[in-house]
């Protein structure tokens, strides 16, 4: 069984990220919904929709939730579902912890992570060769 993957995130985010990796992996794998949180939405209503999201995946899989900005409303949100050792979040997402989740999802929910984590951090480098021409 390959984990399931919930993404909340500000709005546009993560619809935006995970079509772009459905398309670099090409794949469309089942089991990953997202929930986009407006800035005018409750905390009720995000919750619900969370919830519902959640509702929607195999209760005996690991969950893995993954969120934009630590801190931010959808992250602290999201927080409030990680009450037991099947559900993770991992906040500080991009492209490249959504492809690592989407090829790495049948691993263990605890080597997912790491790998997701590590997958993040490698792909955040600083450019400063001048040396190197675009021309």
């Amino acid at each position: 069984m390959s984990v399931a993957l919930l993404l909340v995130s500000h709005k546009g985010i993560a619809s935006n990220l995970l079509n772009t990796a459905a398309s670099i992996v090409n794949d469309r794998p089942t089991n990953i919904a997202y929930v986009e949180v407006p800035m005018d939405a409750s905390v009720d209503t995000i919750k619900k929709n969370i919830q519902e999201k959640l509702d929607q995946f195999d209760q005996r899989k690991e969950v893995l939730i993954l969120t934009d900005i630590y801190g931010a409303t959808p992250s602290n949100i999201a927080s409030c579902f990680i009450s037991n050792k099947n559900t993770q979040l991992i906040s500080g997402l991009n492209l490249a912890m959504i492809i690592k989740a989407i090829n790495y999802r049948s691993l263990p929910l605890t080597e997912l992570v790491e790998k997701i984590i590590q997958g993040g951090r490698q792909s955040i480098e600083q450019h400063y060769d001048e040396s190197h021409s675009c021309h």
